[in-house]
């Protein structure tokens, strides 16, 4: 069986993996195919390319975007970015910058409400790459408050919670046309975190999203239920759109790398159909 993922992340975002180590971990678990696709950020690609090269190992440069979204949670994965294209590189070192920022202020509220973690421990958890709410949610258990990542983000970390603070995004139109403008695919990620009301309602929403430039969406997810996978694969083939699928690796959330549920593997005829659109 030739397995294959699409949107994995790394110690460059919210991974436990440097990215030589999620290339050796995929080939270890017999991955043929991997994209890395790490939260507004590239910076990881350029270790990711040259290791996976060293090991004649096939790996597709990605990036995964937090959109400006109201209703759910809507990020937009992009695949086969140029990774040096100078608009992409510039709006990741600012994105970079404002997430620094916000685990500052997320560490003050928490302090506020009697929480008190040591930034340097946060900082830690990144082990140098973009700092984000899981790195402060590792932290936190490693500090007693709870006993998984799971629970500090029912405790912690989200609106009305302690240590809540809102997370600057960037436009659908600016995302698809950095992704676009480095020779990517647009795809929108796990939509079922986009929180529509009924498969009419993502209907709706999708064609709203294609005449932005979206081409793909990806169908086999971990956040997927099988009815879920369903919908959303009917959907694809009735706007043409190009699927796509992953686990969402990050090393500690229980995901499995190359299945979107535990016994099914991520198909492999959806990287054959993306690498003739790439």
């Amino acid at each position: 069986m030739t397995l294959i993922d699409l949107h994995c992340h790394t110690t460059a975002s919210d991974g436990i993996k440097t990215p030589t180590e999620l290339i050796d971990y995929a080939i270890g678990k017999n991955i043929k195919i991997l994209a890395v696709t790490d939260h507004d950020t590239i910076s990881g690609l350029k270790e990711a390319m040259a290791y996976a090269s060293k090991k004649k190992f096939t790996l597709i440069p990605g990036i995964e975007f937090s959109i400006d979204y109201q209703g759910g949670s809507f990020h937009l994965v992009g695949l086969y970015v140029d990774y040096n294209y100078p608009p992409l590189v510039e709006k990741t070192t600012y994105l970079h910058k404002v997430r620094d920022n916000r685990v500052f202020r997320i560490i003050d509220d928490l302090k506020v409400h009697g929480i008190d973690i040591p930034i340097e421990d946060v900082f830690n958890e990144s082990t140098g790459g973009a700092i984000g709410r899981p790195h402060v949610a590792r932290a936190l258990v490693k500090h007693g408050y709870a006993n998984s990542i799971n629970e500090i983000f029912k405790k912690y970390l989200v609106k009305g919670k302690p240590g809540y603070v809102k997370k600057e995004r960037i436009k659908l139109e600016e995302a698809v046309s950095l992704i676009k403008g480095a020779g990517g695919i647009a795809i929108v990620a796990h939509p079922v975190s986009l929180n529509c009301k009924s498969i009419l309602d993502f209907e709706n929403t999708i064609k709203g999203f294609i005449d932005k430039g979206v081409e793909g969406i990806e169908v086999y997810s971990s956040m997927h239920k099988p009815s879920d996978i369903n919908d959303f694969l009917n959907l694809a083939v009735k706007y043409n759109l190009i699927v796509s699928g992953g686990s969402d690796y990050h090393g500690d959330k229980d995901e499995k790398i190359g299945y979107y549920l535990p016994a099914k593997p991520i198909p492999y005829y959806i990287y054959e159909r993306i690498e003739h659109f790439s």
